[in-house]
């Protein structure tokens, strides 16, 4: 069963049922909201009270199961920022108004069982104290409010949101100065006539969405979030992947187990600087080698939600954790190799793939070594070689998106061997195939000095254009040519520097360059002067190596 409604509700019609507990998922971002958002809901509601006009506060999305009637559980896909702040303004006008029975009741409902209360709001986000911040909100009476209030004003000379217990007591503690220091409502009467309007006039709209379970209910509503927003969803796939993994945890001491283990792979993650999607990215293409899947990719969540093989259906979450933290060894082994950039290493090969205009030689590197030994010497020679035909593959095609047609099949070989066959026509390889390097100038540039010089890259390198358009009225009259753009980003014109690169006309480069303890560097100036005969000798030496190169008789 499948089910859509929304109907627009007041705030009492919202916060009042006795039985419908708001939950937020465990894929939710933490309560966020700052004193600026506070501000501005207060002074958008209080322009409207003055005005005597209704307030729309928005869309909230909700997700049920079938069973609603029986668990009053609705869980929270989009509005939990707004659901819990106006429930700490309805906490203080209740604490401020306290024989009022609707206010009371917006904030709590009343359990099957046993007689204590339960907040309206519960939060089920693992990876922070919200529930517990609820809970004290919940619980705080009005002598603890304004004792804790008056201690922070005395300490700090003002409200300060960083010394709050929580963000969502700061929340609480905004609104009740707010409503202190208000000169319109300064009275219990005025308070009365306030709280009326905010219960009665400002209002919400509800979109309910109804599965069997409260698995495919979400799924189904953040669909309907991404539709109606049209900017897509503002939490990461990762939240939503989180969340799955937590519940296949089957019992409170696996999930315990599950907390630790995400919290120290997040943290990992942040060390390594990547985002946890970018590791599910790499997870996707791991699996979708294995899959022999050579089509476009899916959307992330889309791959491991609704794939029959995904493994967030098909493994435990320990499994899932243990190959989501194998990928994080394999980036830190390609950091490691790619700052070293020795040429009996991978890593100068690694440097010029890094040098490509997107990330799919990446995904197919992180597969191969997921897949493959390479810290011996018969596997990091096998790497290598690896490494050697992706480079020729990649600039070869040049700088594309259409590069991952041949990406994706290149992941399905290397998933069960450690090879791939180069299907690039050789014979159509000709000095003229090097005429326009285009956005990959800086990828020849490093893929020539390796292929001359034999040596790793410098430790910090630039590449630098030895003749710029800023030269051409101090080029010599042996210089021929119809556009000295093309020659400027020729491969003939580019040199690797183990120097800073400097704003020097081609009169002073010779002098500059003599400071390089690089060979490779000295040798360019071989007289006073670059000469156009230099640049093209040059020219045809570097691009005979890359010919050599992709024809592999190097």
């Amino acid at each position: 069963m499948i089910s859509l409604t929304a109907e627009q509700k007041n705030l009492e019609g919202i916060y009042c049922s006795s039985t419908e507990q708001y939950i937020i998922p465990q894929y939710q971002r933490p309560y966020s909201w700052t004193f600026d958002q506070c501000s501005e809901l207060f002074r958008d509601i209080m322009s409207a009270y003055d005005d005597n006009d209704s307030y729309f506060l928005g869309n909230i999305i909700l997700a049920r199961s079938k069973d609603f009637d029986l668990t009053g559980l609705s869980y929270i896909v989009d509005g939990q920022q707004r659901l819990i702040t106006v429930w700490t303004l309805i906490k203080v006008l209740s604490l401020l108004l306290p024989d009022v029975n609707t206010l009371r009741s917006s904030l709590s409902v009343t359990p099957w069982q046993g007689d204590k209360n339960e907040p309206k709001i519960k939060s089920m986000i693992f990876e922070n104290q919200d529930d517990k911040a609820i809970d004290a909100v919940f619980h705080v009476e009005k002598d603890e409010l304004t004792k804790r209030y008056n201690e922070l004003i005395q300490k700090y000379s003002s409200l300060k949101e960083e010394k709050c217990n929580s963000q969502i007591e700061a929340s609480l503690l905004y609104f009740y100065e707010q409503i202190k220091n208000s000169n319109k409502l300064n009275n219990e009467a005025a308070l009365m006539t306030f709280a009326q309007f905010l219960m009665k006039r400002v209002t919400m709209l509800p979109i309910v969405q109804t599965a069997s379970n409260t698995a495919e209910a979400t799924d189904k509503a953040l669909t309907i979030f991404e539709t109606i927003n049209n900017r897509g969803l503002d939490l990461e796939d990762a939240d939503i992947f989180k969340a799955r993994l937590y519940d296949s945890a089957y019992d409170e001491q696996h999930k315990e187990e599950f907390i630790n283990m995400w919290v120290d792979f997040k943290a990992e993650c942040n060390r390594l600087k990547l985002s946890i999607d970018d590791v599910f990215r790499y997870y996707s293409h791991i699996i979708r080698g294995k899959q022999g899947i050579t089509t476009s990719e899916k959307r992330l969540r889309d791959f491991f939600t609704n794939e029959p093989f995904s493994p967030l259906s098909n493994s435990s979450y320990d499994e899932v954790l243990s190959n989501l933290n194998k990928i994080l060894q394999v980036i830190q082994y390609l950091k490691k190799e790619t700052n070293n950039g020795g040429i009996t290493e991978p890593g100068s090969w690694l440097q010029i793939i890094n040098e490509y205009t997107n990330q799919y030689p990446i995904y197919a590197i992180v597969t191969y070594v997921y897949n493959h030994e390479t810290e011996t010497e018969v596997g990091k020679t096998k790497f290598v070689n690896f490494l050697k035909s992706l480079v020729r593959y990649c600039l070869y095609t040049g700088s594309t998106s259409s590069v991952k047609f041949g990406i994706y099949p290149i992941i399905k070989t290397i998933s069960y061997q450690d090879s791939i066959d180069e299907n690039y026509p050789i014979e159509d390889i000709t000095i003229e195939t090097f005429n326009h390097l285009g956005r990959l100038k800086n990828a020849f540039a490093l893929l020539t000095y390796l292929l001359e010089t034999k040596q790793a890259f410098p430790q910090k390198y630039t590449v630098d254009k030895i003749v710029n358009l800023r030269d051409e009225d101090l080029l010599g009259e042996d210089w021929i040519y119809n556009n000295l753009n093309d020659i400027c980003n020729s491969i003939g014109n580019l040199v690797v520097l183990d120097i800073p690169k400097r704003y020097n006309t081609i009169n002073n480069k010779k002098e500059y360059y003599a400071t390089s303890n690089n060979y490779y560097v000295n040798q360019i100036f071989t007289t006073n002067t670059f000469g156009y005969n230099d640049w093209k000798k040059r020219d045809i030496h570097m691009k005979n190596l890359l010919i050599d190169f992709f024809k592999k008789k190097m």
